[in-house]
């Protein structure tokens, strides 16, 4: 599967979280999710902060991994990152 595909299933993944989790919102509108404001984003913003995500995502597990020390600060980022595409860390 391409990078491309796999971009486009998770967007209507998020799309499927967001209208069963949030409710039914226009690309750009607020909505409350857990505790946190997240904003439906449309696909060029879906794909930055999925990115950043994964990102961060193996940043955590690589920290894990080693044993090291989990900074209170990285976990809540990852948290927040996480919430903005209705991903529960």
């Amino acid at each position: 599967m391409t990078e491309q595909v796999t971009l486009i299933d998770e967007f209507k993944q998020y799309l499927s979280r967001f209208q069963a989790d949030v409710g039914n919102r226009e690309f750009g509108e607020y909505g409350s999710w857990n505790g946190f404001v997240v904003k439906k984003m449309n696909f060029d913003e879906f794909v930055a902060k999925y990115e950043e995500f994964r990102n961060l995502e193996r940043l955590y597990a690589d920290i894990l991994e080693r044993g090291d020390t989990v900074n209170d600060a990285i976990f809540r980022t990852l948290r927040e990152q996480g919430a903005n595409l209705l991903i529960e860390v």
